[in-house]
């Protein structure tokens, strides 16, 4: 029987391997190479950012608005897993929203082809 998850009223950072595929933020498909996608995109991200640095990840520091973005390869699945929090709810949503389609333009200037998730 399935548990529910768990409800994020303290806008802190949470995150669960439960259908990974539909939060992986931005999808690049089934391919064989995608660890070397991955890292590209990563490298990439930091030219264009203010950032700290992460075990294979990059963080992603904002102040408008306020509050951090995590953008980090999916270790099982072929994408990339964008976690934002903000002051607010609507903050971590525009967060998360800037750094899914920072990784998309990002994607798009490597050649890196984006395919729905399944």
């Amino acid at each position: 029987m399935p548990i529910p998850r768990r409800s994020k009223g303290d806008h802190l950072l949470h995150a669960d391997v439960v259908d990974s595929k539909s939060k992986a933020g931005v999808w690049m498909g089934e391919q064989a190479n995608f660890k070397a996608d991955q890292a590209s995109i990563s490298e990439a991200l930091k030219e264009q950012t203010d950032w700290v640095a992460l075990e294979n990840a990059v963080l992603v520091i904002s102040t408008d608005p306020a509050g951090i973005t995590v953008i980090a390869p999916n270790p099982t699945l072929p994408g990339m897993i964008v976690l934002a929090d903000g002051g607010s709810p609507l903050a971590s949503q525009v967060l998360r929203d800037k750094g899914v389609e920072l990784v998309r333009t990002t994607m798009a200037h490597l050649g890196i082809a984006e395919v729905e998730a399944a």
